[in-house]
């Protein structure tokens, strides 16, 4: 069945009404196995529990590697990147938290009735996959405040984002992963995937929050000469982040305001996270891993047919590994829908 992002919920209900408050999300490969181990409880306070340090999974990447070669091992994304799709679900702060807000307070919340400019967001390519905006809190679309009053994009960080590359030979992934890999036929692999992610986050500023789109070539050089000539020919002030060093001092020399975003260096024992935090979790993991498991359910986040509606809608596919909670899921699932048609009528 397919299940939107923000519905997984019947998932985690069904979980938790089966005995499983407790439970291991793992990657079908025995080389990886467990990713991390949640401890439903109270919606703004259970448990994820980080039990692979980052070192111990490059080593079980290196080791697919050596087995089947780099090409597979690619599908697994690095540790930096499964560090950072656990920031973009919101359970982990960035690294310099208190810095970007201190340069926030400072920079950002205009009063624009006292004759203030309105301040414009920028960013470059390397943080779009991680949905940066949100993780930073920049802009509420529904309430319309934050600390920025709207965004500015660069059409070189979209066309960045393009690297769309498909499987059309699932054997060595099979060989590698095990069967569940026979759903990638024809769809995006590895670091795609997050290419995807960066693209949809791209469109989602542009098209709901109405960005303003400018336009550039690739390049570092190219983007931010399109930003700086933006924030000349208008009355505004832009600020612009990005992970990478040379990119902020580069803004910073053409006398914008640069702030970089560091990601943290490894996971913590644990934190807490509220249950749609976690849901956010479910759904960015199966992305960029591509498929894990939760007991009794193996969750895509890509599979044969997968089609640009899915992605738009952010919808992985769940498939029971039992009759009764195949069934059970898809009732709660019909319930949800039907409540959520009745609600916009």
């Amino acid at each position: 069945m397919r299940v939107r992002s923000d519905h997984l919920t019947v998932l985690l209900n069904r979980l938790a009404d089966r005995g499983d408050e407790q439970f291991v999300i793992e990657h079908p490969s025995l080389d990886v196995g467990e990713l991390l181990r949640i401890e439903l409880d109270r919606y703004d306070s259970s448990t994820v529990r980080f039990v692979t340090k980052g070192d111990e999974y490059e080593s079980s990447r290196q080791a697919v590697a050596r087995a089947h070669g780099e090409a597979v091992s690619k599908e697994l994304p690095s540790a930096s990147d499964f560090l950072k799709t656990v920031v973009a679900s919101g359970i982990l702060d960035v690294a310099n938290q208190d810095e970007i807000k201190t340069f926030l307070d400072r920079y950002g919340d205009p009063d624009l009735m006292a004759g203030h400019s309105p301040v414009f967001a920028g960013f470059d390519t390397n943080l779009m996959s991680w949905q940066i905006d949100r993780v930073l809190g920049l802009h509420d679309p529904d309430s319309g405040v934050g600390y920025v009053n709207g965004f500015v994009l660069a059409t070189g960080v979209r066309d960045e984002l393009d690297w769309d590359y498909k499987c059309h030979n699932t054997d060595p992934y099979v060989d590698a992963f095990g069967e569940s890999y026979e759903e990638f036929w024809n769809q995006t692999l590895g670091s795609a995937r997050l290419g995807r992610l960066g693209l949809l986050t791209y469109r989602r500023i542009r098209d709901i929050e109405q960005a303003v789109e400018v336009q550039s070539d690739r390049g570092d050089a190219a983007i931010i000469d399109a930003y700086d000539e933006y924030d000349r020919e208008n009355r505004s002030d832009i600020v612009l982040f990005s992970n990478d060093r040379n990119f902020v001092e580069d803004a910073r020399a053409h006398r914008m305001l640069g702030q970089r975003v560091d990601f943290p260096g490894e996971f913590p024992r644990k934190t807490t996270a509220s249950w749609r935090e976690i849901e956010r979790l479910l759904y960015l993991l199966a992305i960029v891993f591509g498929v894990i498991e939760v007991p009794g359910a193996t969750v895509y986040g890509v599979w044969r047919g997968k089609d640009e509606l899915d992605w738009q809608h952010e919808r992985v596919k769940v498939d029971a590994r039992s009759p009764k909670l195949e069934a059970k899921l898809q009732s709660d699932l019909s319930i949800v829908e039907s409540y959520e048609e009745l609600s916009v009528r």
